[in-house]
Parts: structure tokens; C-alpha cells; sequence
């Protein structure tokens, strides 16, 4: 019997994917350290820096050995449970001596040597060490499914896996659109949505939006997420909305957008590219980590400033709306979704 389990809800929506081609395969839910172990973590981060501490409590061995007991008593409940696929590499779900297997599912993998890998990510005393665990998990894996091409090659290139072994299975929309909008509001707005603006880049959009509105002054620019530290100042054609959205919020915004702007600084494969070409809604980004994966080349960037993305914007305010717009949305079909990415997870262990 395949189990499922996650460290948080990202797996949600593709979990439900596999289910749905096999009934049979157990969702272990969620897991999440204790409370105490969170403590512990703090106390052996040894650090008075409030942003740090937090990074150091969610890396640190005691965290993640917490979190490995949990999953162990979840799995010792199932004895049938011969497999188990779990998203994140914190920990390996099941220890060496164990007569079950397991795979990984991931994004990226930790690089403490990138200089593009965001701060808040990166623990200072735990960095070593979290290094060689997550090396002895991937190379643990019966298979490590990766969520994009760049995530393949970055872990190949960092650890000793057998190529044959990582396997790239796309990554989809982390809610469904009821179908494809093949108008755009007017006049027209574009949209960047995301927490972290540092990290999601929101400065270059908003100077991006800038300039396409000196040139198109009916071209609005509307940034919204948690800014998480990042004061972006007011100016001529930006609208910032400085909070968490919920879903109804994202989808309303994505639906009648000329085009969502991505500039990360870091992003290894954002859902909200998804949740655009699913309304057909054109993306604008520069092919950096696994953005440009799923991007046609009309809208891709040369490089991520505020002038090539506004070059992109000038494109689809000059260009009819309904091309670019079914383009997006065949993108995302060809693309497959989360349904893809489960044919291909469990096609490949069905090959174990």
C-alpha cells in the first residue's frame, strides 16, 4: 500500500490527483513539529535575533527528529503500508533499517552555497547540517520527484542520485478555475500577487508598472500580497493592496488581468503562474529557477528589470487581447496539471 503525507498543505492538491487514480492509496495528512520540540529547536538555535531564530527553530535537528516520530507513529498504524511519498526532504519519513520504502517530493533542493537562496530559508547554525541530511535523504529515496527541470538539475548537480532516479513531474494550480476567460478588463490592469515582496521581486514590478503607465497612462499596475518588511513607496499607475489574499481574492484578480507579472528573486515553481493560464491570463517573467518552464516565449523576459518587463507589458497592451490569451490557457492544457503529475508519479513506482 502507497501512503501519502506532507509537512504542509502544498501537497493538498496534488495527493488528491494521485487518489483520485487509485483509491487505495492512504492520505497520512499533515505534520507539523510539536510545540516543545519548537521550543527545543529555539533554545539550540542560539541566536537573540528574532527573524533568525525562527529559521533556526524550523530547520534544526530536533524539529525535524519530532516530526520523523509522528510520521513513524502514523505509518506504525497502517501495517499494510509499503511505500511512502512524502513532500519536503526535512526528514526522511521512514529510518535505513526499515523494510519500507520512500519517495521525496520537491521543489528544490537547499543550497547553502547560492547566493539567490532567500535569508529566511537559510539557517546559520543548522546549515551544514542540514545540508548532509537532506543528501542522505535524497540519496535514501527509492525516487525524488521534482516539481520543474531546474529542481532536477540543481539536485543532480549538488548530490550523489542516480539521474535515473529524479524525476520531473511538473507542478499545477493550487485551486481550479471554472474555465478559461478570453477577454480582459478595460482598461487594462496587470497583476503581481505574493507574500515576501523582497523575495517575489514586487520593487522591479512596481517599476516595471511605472513606466508601462508613462507610456499608457490608462495602464494600472495592481501589486497585492504581505509585504513581509518591503515598503514599496507610492507611485503613478501602482495600486498596492499590502495583505494576504484569499483564494476568491487571487482568482478575481488573475481572471481579468491582461497579464500576471512574475520577478522573483527566488521562486522555484510558483502555483500562481498556474492559477493565471488556467484563465488564460498571459504570464510575463524572465526565465529564471523553473518560472519560464511553462511561459511562452512571447511574454518571456530577456532578463528580470523593470524595463524588459515593461517591454513585455508594451506587448500585450499593443497586441489583441484573445490570442495571447488562448495561448495561456493551451499552455496550461498542454501542461497536464496535477493530474499529469500524478500519471507520472505513479506511473514510475508502478515500474519500482
Amino acid at each position: 500500500m502507497l501512503a501519502c503525507i506532507s509537512k504542509n498543505d502544498r501537497a493538498h492538491q496534488l495527493f488528491d490527483a494521485i487518489r483520485k487514480l487509485d483509491s487505495s492509496i492512504l492520505d497520512l495528512g499533515i505534520v507539523r513539529a510539536s510545540r516543545f520540540a519548537k521550543i527545543r529547536g529555539a533554545l539550540a538555535g542560539r541566536t537573540l535575533d528574532r527573524a533568525q531564530l525562527r529559521t533556526e527553530m524550523e530547520f534544526s535537528p530536533v524539529v525535524a527528529n519530532d516530526m520523523q516520530r509522528q510520521t513513524g507513529r502514523r505509518i506504525a498504524a497502517y501495517p499494510a503500508i509499503t511505500h511512502v511519498l512524502q513532500w519536503g526532504a526535512m526528514y526522511a519519513p521512514v529510518p535505513a533499517s526499515s523494510r519500507l520504502t520512500y519517495s521525496i517530493i520537491t521543489d528544490g533542493p537547499f543550497d547553502p552555497e547560492d547566493p539567490a537562496y532567500p535569508v529566511e530559508w537559510t539557517p546559520k547554525r543548522w546549515k551544514a547540517e542540514y545540508f548532509s541530511r537532506q543528501r542522505e535523504i535524497y540519496s535514501g529515496a527509492r525516487f525524488v520527484f521534482t516539481l520543474s527541470d531546474w529542481a532536477r538539475t540543481r539536485l543532480l548537480t549538488l548530490h550523489r542520485v542516480d539521474p535515473a532516479q529524479v524525476v520531473r513531474i511538473g507542478w499545477g494550480p493550487m485551486f481550479q478555475a471554472d474555465g478559461p476567460n478570453l477577454e480582459a478588463a478595460a482598461p487594462p490592469y496587470f497583476v503581481s500577487i505574493g507574500n515576501q515582496w523582497h523575495r517575489k521581486g514586487m520593487d522591479i514590478v512596481a517599476e516595471a508598472g511605472r513606466l508601462a503607465h508613462e507610456r499608457h497612462p490608462e495602464v494600472q499596475t495592481i501589486i497585492a500580497g504581505n509585504p513581509a518588511g518591503l515598503e514599496i513607496p507610492a507611485m503613478p499607475g501602482v495600486k498596492l493592496i499590502p495583505r494576504r489574499q484569499s483564494q476568491a481574492e487571487v482568482a478575481g484578480l488573475l481572471r481579468n488581468a491582461r497579464g500576471l507579472i512574475v520577478a522573483s528573486r527566488f521562486d522555484a515553481s510558483p502555483h500562481i503562474i498556474m492559477e493565471a493560464l488556467q484563465f488564460g491570463t498571459p504570464v510575463i517573467a524572465a526565465s529564471a529557477f523553473g518560472i519560464g518552464e511553462n511561459i511562452p516565449t512571447t511574454t518571456l523576459s530577456s532578463e528580470c528589470t523593470p524595463a524588459a518587463l515593461a517591454e513585455r507589458m508594451e506587448f500585450l497592451i499593443t497586441e489583441p487581447v484573445e490570442p495571447h490569451r488562448l495561448q495561456a490557457f493551451t499552455m496550461y492544457s498542454s501542461s497536464g496539471g496535477w493530474a499529469r503529475s500524478a500519471q507520472t508519479v505513479l506511473g514510475s513506482l508502478s515500474r519500482e
